[in-house]
C-alpha cells in the first residue's frame, strides 16, 4: 500500500500534516469565486480533518480575502460571533440537526463543500 503525505505550515505557523486520502468537491458562489478565480475544484485533504481544520487549510490556501467571504461577523445580545457561511452536502453546516459537532465535524471522502451567499426563493 502506498501513502502520500499531506505536509504544509498554516498561517499560525503550526505544522499541519497528515495521510492525504479524502478527496472533497468544492463549489464557489458569488463573492467566494472572486476570490478563487475558479467555480470550484476538487481537493484532497488529510485523513481525520475537521470542517474548521479544512476551513483553516482553505484560507491559507487562498489568503485572507477567502475567509472575510466565507466568515459572517456581527453581535448578538451583546456577544460577538463569528460564523462560517459554508453549506457541506447541501446541509448549513449551522444546522445543529444535520451536524451536531458544528465545525468539529470530520470531513468525508466525497464531501461536497459550498461557499459564498447562496440566494434561493421564487
Amino acid at each position: 500500500m502506498t501513502f502520500r503525505i499531506f505536509l504544509y505550515i498554516n498561517k499560525k505557523n503550526n505544522w499541519v500534516w497528515g495521510v492525504v486520502m479524502p478527496k472533497v468537491s468544492c463549489k464557489y458562489f458569488t463573492t467566494v469565486l472572486g476570490v478563487t478565480k475558479k467555480e470550484g475544484e476538487i481537493l484532497e485533504v488529510p485523513k481525520g480533518l475537521t470542517v474548521e481544520g479544512f476551513l483553516d487549510f482553505m484560507i491559507d490556501r487562498y489568503g485572507d480575502g477567502f475567509g472575510r467571504h466565507v466568515y459572517a461577523e456581527g453581535s448578538m445580545g451583546g456577544k460577538r460571533f463569528k460564523t462560517p457561511n459554508i453549506f457541506v452536502n447541501k446541509k448549513r453546516i449551522q444546522w445543529v440537526q444535520d451536524f451536531p459537532g458544528g465545525l468539529k465535524t470530520k470531513v468525508n471522502d466525497g464531501d461536497v463543500f459550498w461557499f459564498g451567499l447562496i440566494a434561493g426563493g421564487g
